[in-house]
């Protein structure tokens, strides 16, 4: 039996959180959420060990591409970046900035299922030769 993703999503649009609980806490995900606060988001990503992220980029009093600075810090856990700003130049920055994954709204679910595995798929890749090379 396959075990689920866990997932945590950083974002204070209740849309969306309620959108990704309903639509990828299924068989395949487990969706954490969390209220952002500077001070606790590295206690949160330790308690949770999740194995994805989920990072708004926009949110009110609160930056996006800064807190995917921090999370880089402390984490290599797969960082996907949902933005509402369909340009390629955020795109590129989010990317540069440490995101393995990058989607605009609006998204529908399969393409978000399909991002979100492909990757995770990526990311064993990489470990897994980052050891072969490291092994050498």
């Amino acid at each position: 039996m396959r075990t689920k993703t866990k997932i945590l999503t950083i974002s204070r649009d209740q849309s969306l959180i309620t959108l990704l609980q309903r639509d990828l806490n299924d068989g395949n995900y487990e969706i954490v959420n969390t209220e952002h606060c500077d001070h606790h988001l590295k206690d949160v990503v330790e308690a949770e060990t999740p194995e994805f992220i989920i990072l708004d980029i926009v949110m009110p009093s609160l930056d996006g591409i800064g807190t995917c600075l921090q999370l880089r810090q402390w984490t290599q856990t797969p960082i996907m970046m949902l933005s509402k700003w369909d340009t390629s130049n955020g795109m590129v920055r989010g990317l540069n900035l440490g995101a393995e994954s990058y989607l605009t709204d609006p998204f529908d679910i399969d393409t978000l299922k399909k991002r979100i595995e492909d990757t995770l798929r990526r990311s064993v890749y990489d470990a897994i030769s980052n050891i072969k090379v490291s092994n050498n």
